[in-house]
């Protein structure tokens, strides 16, 4: 049996079927669950990036390469441990998952031209938060240039939004997509 994503009780093929249909009719269930949101905003990024590939070229984009992504996503959506933010005032507490900046860094590396997040890593250690992502760029791209902006990109979305200062980073390129013929 399939793994459902988030409380919703549905898998992520049937995520996939939703969000085919243009996420019509409405199921609450799916709109309602955060981890189920996460991964329609991953699709609905993916469906760009794959649209404007395909637009430029008039080919379609190589389909093991977007299973392997989907994949990652499924993987990572999961809200994961709750990291405690300072509280402004001692009788409160807050708190962010590590899926919600994990959809952060997401969603802020996909927004970068011609590039895809595939796994975002998160370590919590001597008081900073240390970021590790690993990118697919496309064919053609500069990689170096691609790393950069993506690098300025999540640390911009996400330093105002971490339980403790971040230290660091990484960026691994370690995919190269293309067109197929």
């Amino acid at each position: 049996m399939d793994e459902t994503i988030g409380d919703s009780g549905h898998t992520l093929e049937q995520l996939s079927a939703y969000f085919d249909a243009g996420r019509v009719p409405r199921i609450a269930a799916i709109e309602e669950d955060a981890e189920c949101r996460a991964v329609l905003a991953s699709m609905e990024r993916l469906s760009r990036l794959t649209r404007e590939m395909t637009d430029e070229d008039a080919r379609p984009v190589d389909a093991p390469w977007v299973e392997r992504v989907l994949s990652v996503v499924r993987s990572e959506v999961r809200a994961g441990r709750d990291l405690p933010i300072r509280a402004i005032d001692e009788r409160t507490e807050t708190t962010v998952t590590e899926g919600a900046l994990r959809e952060l860094v997401r969603r802020a590396g996909d927004g970068v031209e011609g590039v895809l997040v595939g796994r975002v890593a998160l370590r919590l250690d001597d008081g900073a938060l240390d970021v590790r992502l690993t990118l697919g760029v496309r064919f053609g791209a500069p990689m170096r240039t691609r790393a950069d902006e993506v690098r300025a990109a999540v640390h911009a979305a996400l330093a105002p939004h971490t339980p403790a200062p971040l230290r660091q980073v990484d960026v691994v390129v370690d995919d190269v997509f293309e067109i197929e013929e």
